[in-house]
């Protein structure tokens, strides 16, 4: 055994003060009596209370030396050499990945690897540094370069583990860079259940060490849920996969909302998966859920993440379009054959003047007219004139050379028939990309300005054969679809953890508020559009629109649905670089610290002297009584 702060040593002197508090008697004051008869009591206490006595034994000296012992050896920091998997500078990897939940080892496989970390952080020297990386979607460090154990004990304590994948490589990155700080000989620890890519990762400096964590490999969770329209109603497909080698019987439940629809029973073989089709649902949007249980209990399943899916199913609704026009048939027919789509038609007075109506629509399509104060939602300019958002030039003909970029406004668009006899020279602003384009300007281009989307086709289509070219229907259907996209987000395929989704407002909307399963909102100005990741959490979100007079919510669900994470089964080894890495022994020294026993040693003996003084002072008040 060693003392790592021997100094404190010195602290054993307050023994001697101790000592002589015992050894010294009262001393009285002296004052002149008539007689001593009445006073023979306190003469024999004074002849007894010289200024020094023969030190006796005495319980309670005893218990205040025993005390100041076990507090000075507890400040010395004695440490027994013990052997420990890692020394010096140490970077702890600690997986926080989705399969960490598995309750195969109670509680939880993450929280057994805090206790192995937290067992390695005790352990080690006291001039050891720790850096702790938590590895989930998005990797970080809590700690870097701590030798401190109470800090590095708090950290450790506030961990937690995610509901999705892990980045492995952004997590080796982080490992790396923090090996490269260090000067010190370093040893990397990976704890994780093995659930690392089989190839692929980098080699990490100085030592590679792999700590196991869990047992069982046994699951049986949902990997797929999914919703199609078929003959114009919802079909819903669920597919649900046994990890383990045990063959269950399991019971898959349908609920649309808070009501079942039907619930089955099947049975699933080890390492297989079956699927079933639901069909005929209803066709209002809402949330499916499936959710399974295995009906026999010899090995219960130990990873409930994958037990419960959802799916959303969104019914289209009608985009309220408002057209502004003299009069254009090609532009109307078009309106009305796209889906979805509720047209509107506002027409110049004779004088030439414009009323836009004051009920907002979700687009505004100007042919040939600009007015001088635009509407605040998404705009498409056909013919245009100048306006507060570009200037418009003049009139060019002989159009030759059409390009057509690429881009998804752009796909499947063909213009190599189409002819136009002139349109007006416009640079496309800034904010705008071009589309389609000729060697003396863009003759259409769209962008997002002012938290709106804008697109305009510099040309009157009466005045080319574009509305008899079959790139008339998909050029149009492309842009209106950019314009005012058919809902808020794309709730068709379900996200995973962590990933993100763009919402693009409603155009009555003044506030957006996304609820997450955990019941926590999120608000939002409803004045741009809104990339969301806080999605750590399995289940469906609500984004509720919200104004004064109208509020609509729409969904989105996040599902598990990795096989990786899954398949719970701990693996014996990971290969780092083209090492592969086997389960680690103890074989390097370390240091187990003894002052925490001290301390609470010290602690109990202080109650115990406490419990004595006070018995002897209840003792002696009886006695004199």
């Amino acid at each position: 055994m060693q003392l790592l702060t021997p100094t404190w040593l010195l602290l054993s002197a307050l023994a001697i003060p101790i000592i002589l508090l015992y050894m010294l008697r009262l001393r009285r004051k002296q004052a002149r009596v008539s007689s001593t008869f009445l006073w023979m009591q306190v003469l024999r206490e004074q002849q007894a209370n010289t200024p020094w006595q023969k030190l006796k034994r005495n319980l309670l000296l005893f218990l205040q030396l025993l005390i100041l012992t076990a507090m000075i050896f507890a400040l010395t920091r004695p440490a027994v050499e013990t052997i420990v998997v890692a020394s010096g500078s140490v970077i702890i990897i600690l997986d926080a990945s989705a399969s960490m939940n598995a309750t195969d080892i109670s509680p939880s496989r993450f929280d057994s690897a805090r206790v192995t970390i937290s067992t390695l952080i005790n352990q080690l020297p006291s001039a050891s540094q720790v850096t702790l990386i938590l590895a989930g979607h998005t990797p970080k460090t809590l700690i870097a370069g701590e030798s401190n154990k109470t800090l590095l004990q708090n950290t450790l304590a506030d961990a937690k583990a995610t509901q999705g994948e892990t980045d492995w490589f952004a997590a080796f990155s982080l490992a790396a860079g923090a090996a490269q700080i260090n000067q010190l000989e370093t040893t990397t620890v990976i704890v994780s259940d093995g659930g690392l890519p089989q190839s692929g990762l980098p080699s990490l400096p100085g030592e590679t060490r792999y700590i196991p964590v869990g047992e069982s490999a046994e699951n049986i969770g949902i990997t797929a849920l999914a919703l199609r329209n078929a003959q114009n109603t919802p079909e819903l497909f669920a597919e649900i996969t046994n990890f383990g080698k045990t063959n269950h019987v399991v019971t898959i439940s349908f609920y649309f909302g808070q009501e079942l629809i039907t619930a089955r029973k099947m049975e699933i073989k080890g390492s297989q998966a079956k699927s079933l089709t639901l069909d005929k649902l209803p066709k209002e949007s809402g949330v499916y859920t499936a959710s399974i249980s295995i009906d026999d209990t010899l090995q219960p399943d130990s990873f409930s993440l994958d037990d419960t899916a959802y799916a959303v199913y969104q019914s289209a609704s009608a985009r309220r379009v408002l057209l502004v026009s003299k009069g254009n048939l090609f532009i109307e027919q078009l309106l009305a054959s796209l889906p979805n789509i509720q047209p509107f038609r506002a027409l110049p007075a004779q004088d030439g003047s414009l009323q836009i109506p004051n009920d907002p629509f979700d687009l505004y399509i100007f042919d040939g007219i600009s007015p001088a104060e635009l509407p605040s939602g998404n705009l498409l300019f056909i013919n245009p004139s100048s306006n507060p958002l570009f200037t418009v030039g003049a009139i060019y003909k002989d159009i030759k050379d059409i390009q057509v970029r690429e881009n998804n406004l752009t796909q499947f668009v063909d213009f190599s028939n189409v002819h136009i006899l002139q349109a007006h020279s416009i640079d496309a602003p800034n904010w705008a990309d071009e589309l389609i384009t000729t060697d003396q300007g863009a003759l259409v281009f769209a962008g997002e300005t002012d938290s709106r989307r804008i697109a305009a086709l510099t040309f009157d289509l009466r005045e080319s054969d574009l509305p008899l070219q079959v790139a008339y229907p998909i050029l149009f259907s492309n842009l209106i679809n950019y314009l005012v996209p058919p809902t808020a987000f794309d709730a068709t395929q379900s996200l995973k953890p962590a990933e993100s989704i763009t919402i693009i407002p409603n155009t009555f909307a003044n506030q957006i508020a996304v609820v997450a399963p955990n019941q926590k909102a999120i608000a939002f100005d409803a004045n741009q559009n809104i990339v969301f990741s806080d999605t750590q959490d399995i289940g469906y979100y609500a984004v509720n629109f919200l104004s004064e007079k109208k509020t609509s919510v729409e969904y989105f669900a996040v599902n598990l649905f990795s096989l990786e994470e899954s398949n719970i089964a701990p693996r014996d080894s990971i290969k780092v670089g083209k090492s592969q890495i086997t389960p680690t022994v103890s074989e390097k020294i370390g240091q187990r610290e003894l002052w925490k026993w001290l301390a609470a040693l010290a602690l109990i003996i202080l109650m115990i002297e406490w419990q004595v003084f006070h018995r002897r002072e209840i003792t002696f008040k009886r006695l004199n009584v």
